[in-house]
């Protein structure tokens, strides 16, 4: 009873790593990794529109701008949108929705992502 007992009664203990967090700390294919994040663009309201973050325009190019618009009257304006938001927006029939994600009190200046 004596070294033997002793043998049977001590609790195992193996060092070794933690294979979970090794294997949600390593990449592979299926690990969710964010590629393409939304672009955000500036808008300016238009004649002094009561826009409100959340909201969602339709928004279309009309000359050299894009104009987001509620219903059929016009809120936002993109003054320079850029050559690919042009191209991916002619390439949807010309109409996009943008999502108000943020405004800036002090410009009265919104922030949008289209989608």
């Amino acid at each position: 009873m004596g070294a033997d007992f002793k043998e049977k009664a001590k609790k195992s203990f193996e060092k070794c790593w933690d294979m979970a967090a090794v294997a949600a700390n390593t990449p592979d294919l299926f690990s969710k990794v964010l590629e393409h994040a939304p672009h955000r663009f500036e808008a300016e309201p238009l004649a002094n529109a009561a826009v409100t973050i959340g909201e969602t325009v339709a928004v279309r190019m009309e000359g050299n701008s894009l104009i987001g618009r509620r219903g059929l009257s016009p809120v936002l304006k993109i003054a320079n949108p850029s050559a690919d938001l042009v191209a991916s927006i002619a390439g949807g029939c010309n109409i996009a929705c943008a999502n108000v994600v943020a405004a800036d009190p002090i410009s009265g200046l919104f922030e949008v992502t289209i989608s």
